[in-house]
């Protein structure tokens, strides 16, 4: 997929501070923890798993690895939960996704 005009305009004017990968970690911890308040008396949103392929399986547990080992995500226990799925990009790789729209509700 090509790059728009106005994008490749922008990275060039910006390119001392722009990226060509993504973090492998998240940054630092700062002064203020993000909080969303959710609709009074609404119940915490879980939905079961949506099924998938092996080579699916392969892929989620690969990036939930990767994750892990970068700080990005971490182990936790809680009653909410979204099921993840995965769209195939142009390349044939895996973009993993979650289904957040049950979720979304209780905002």
């Amino acid at each position: 997929m090509p790059i728009p005009g106005v994008i490749k305009k922008l990275l060039k004017e910006f390119e001392d501070v722009m990226s060509d990968e993504l973090p492998r970690k998240l940054p630092p911890k700062r002064a203020v923890d993000h909080e969303i308040e959710l609709v009074p008396g609404t119940k915490p949103p879980a939905r079961a798993p949506y099924r998938m392929s092996q080579p699916e399986l392969v892929e989620l547990r690969k990036q939930l690895k990767d994750m892990l080992e970068s700080g990005i995500i971490k182990p936790a226990k809680s009653p909410y939960g979204a099921p993840i799925l995965f769209q195939k990009k142009a390349d044939g790789s895996l973009r993993m996704c979650c289904d957040y729209r049950r979720s979304t509700k209780s905002l």
